[in-house]
């Protein structure tokens, strides 16, 4: 009897030593900072970061919330301490990405997911996510004509796999946009509404966040064509959007229904001009310009579609989702369209795509 409690006793503090180290390992909280949108201004929140049907937040230890966030504001994520991952390998890994070492952290991250098999999962999702961003760095700077084109495809690959694998996290946010980011600079439209899509899906989503991405995949089913899609979520989208949003969505059911016929296409110009004239908020006239340029393109007017691309390009570049889009088509534009091909300025936006990449 007496061995018996001997031996309850050990165990329970073997089982007390394990799971005291376990809290210890995640005593350092992440710093997760964010860009106030109207003055360009940051500041860090230090808590856990977490992504929940309130939103995705920092919790204090305490487990209150510290902030809520728009994933689309967040600049930086230093993660804090990863149970069954050695802190100071992190902090090293941080080093080499702000140095620019890309490679050099990508195999660093690939080692310890391959060391870190029995963590918990927290820990390989952040891992792998990880290993990933620094990789697509990696593509990133490569140039057309350098292997880029093969390189991006596996990237995008692999980003597919990951939101198979972990379909939860604050991760699934930026890992959508880095995938979707790829598959538009590969023209492959279909394949980045179709991941948007599952994301507003996602029962983790807060309500905002999964508008948002229900308002990105009707912009990439319309640059991809797949306008019956479009304009069936515009339609109910509609029904409860208000303000920018409400207009933004107007101009979508627009270019949606023109239904990629040449005539109809010119004509839902006109229409979005006129819905555009209503209203002086950046993020519309944006989404105005940036469908202006797309319904140019199935009209067959070029030259028109890229002064519309430009002008979102020069102008309303604060939206940086547009901008990527605008700067991504004129440089396919200026390589391979008949009507306003040049060399010249072929090279000089596909060296301004390298840069706008570095904003994702």
């Amino acid at each position: 009897m007496m061995r018996q409690v001997i031996r309850g006793l050990v165990l329970f503090g073997v089982l007390t030593a394990v799971v005291g180290s376990a809290v210890q390992a995640q005593t350092v909280p992440d710093q997760v900072t964010v860009r106030d949108r109207k003055d360009g201004s940051t500041k860090t929140y230090s808590g856990v970061f977490t992504l929940g049907p309130a939103g995705f937040q920092v919790l204090g230890t305490d487990k209150k919330v510290v902030a809520t966030v728009n994933p689309d504001d967040v600049v930086k994520v230093a993660i804090g301490e990863l149970p069954g991952v050695e802190r100071t390998v992190i902090l090293s890994l941080n080093a080499k990405e702000e140095k620019k070492d890309y490679a050099g952290a990508q195999a660093g991250y690939k080692d310890l997911l391959a060391k870190a098999a029995g963590a918990p999962e927290r820990s390989k999702r952040y891992l792998q996510y990880k290993t990933l961003v620094n990789y697509n760095r990696v593509v990133d700077e490569l140039d057309p004509d350098k292997g880029w084109k093969e390189k991006a495809e596996d990237v995008a690959k692999a980003w597919r796999g990951y939101l198979g694998d972990y379909p939860s996290g604050w991760e699934v946010w930026p890992a959508v946009r880095s995938y979707t980011r790829v598959q538009v600079e590969l023209g492959k439209f279909d394949e980045a509404a179709r991941a948007w899509e599952k994301l507003a899906a996602n029962k983790e989503l807060p309500p905002d966040a999964k508008v948002e991405a229900q308002l990105q995949q009707i912009d990439l089913n319309i640059r991809g064509k797949v306008y019956s899609n479009a304009a069936l979520a515009a339609a109910e989208l509609l029904k409860t959007a208000t303000g920018a949003r409400k207009e933004r969505l107007i101009i979508y059911e627009l270019a949606a229904k023109a239904n990629g016929d040449p005539k109809q296409s010119l004509d839902a110009v006109e229409k979005i001009k006129a819905e555009m004239d209503k209203t002086k908020d950046a993020s519309v006239h944006a989404t105005g310009f940036s469908m202006m340029g797309e319904m140019y393109l199935v009209g067959g007017k070029a030259r028109d579609a890229m002064w519309s691309f430009l002008w979102v390009e020069t102008v309303l570049n604060q939206d940086r989702d547009e901008a990527f889009k605008a700067v991504s088509r004129l440089a396919v534009m200026f390589e391979t369209n008949k009507d306003v091909a040049d060399e010249d300025q072929a090279r000089k936006y596909h060296e301004k795509l390298k840069r706008v990449r570095t904003s994702f």
